[in-house]
């Protein structure tokens, strides 16, 4: 949960104000196996070497919004989320970290072995192997052996989008199919749009319109 910490307490730094922050618990060797293809980041001395990073402010404030968003919409859930939804949210709030993290870190010069085109075919294809359950970028990047800055090269280089925005389409995709699936089990469309991913209702909301150009509970009423 997230508390507030008191002015001018040594942490791991001197806070001048309040300070908002989110504890996460992870094994090392799960985290080092999430992280993979992480060249510095898969090396367990990096973690167990005591340090500061300053993250970009701009990437800073991002994480921390979204963070909050997922714990407060988390917390209202009443029910348990399925198996592939708590590992998709579970990889969600690590990777907010890790981008974090990343945005402090110089970029690594080693080149990736594959070429754009053959990364994102292999990663369209992955995806699709999936069954439309929700995959998350880390899923991606792990089962490729590619490191995040490539497969983001790779996807923009070739599609124009980033990998985060081409899964989040797919995932809109699948919703959209269920919600117009005539043998669409009864659920919420905050609870479906969870389960695929989107803890926090106004924000898949706001992607579903922008994408489908109407909202899901239009998409749902023209079924009938």
């Amino acid at each position: 949960m997230w508390e507030s910490s008191p002015a001018n307490v040594d942490a791991d730094a001197i806070y001048g104000g309040g300070a908002a922050y989110l504890v996460v618990s992870i094994a090392l060797p799960e985290l080092l196996l999430m992280l993979s293809s992480e060249n510095r980041l898969a090396d367990p001395a990096f973690w167990n070497t005591k340090g500061l990073c300053h993250p970009h402010p701009r990437v800073a404030d991002e994480v921390g919004r979204r963070l909050k968003g997922i714990m407060c919409d988390v917390e209202r859930k009443a029910n348990a989320p399925s198996a592939h939804s708590a590992d998709f949210l579970r990889r969600t709030i690590i990777e907010a970290f890790v981008v974090s993290l990343m945005s402090a870190l110089p970029r690594d010069s080693r080149r990736s072995l594959y070429t754009g085109a053959r990364l994102v075919t292999e990663a369209e294809d992955y995806v699709d192997a999936s069954e439309g359950r929700p995959v998350h970028i880390s899923e991606v990047c792990y089962a490729l052996k590619a490191s995040r800055r490539s497969l983001h090269r790779a996807f923009v280089d070739t599609l124009g989008v980033s990998p985060a925005a081409y899964l989040r389409r797919r995932r809109l995709s699948t919703i959209r199919s269920i919600l117009s699936g005539r043998d669409t089990p009864v659920i919420s469309i905050a609870d479906l749009a969870f389960e695929y991913g989107f803890p926090e209702p106004g924000r898949f909301s706001a992607y579903y319109r922008a994408h489908f150009g109407e909202t899901p509970s239009e998409t749902l009423r023209s079924r009938s």
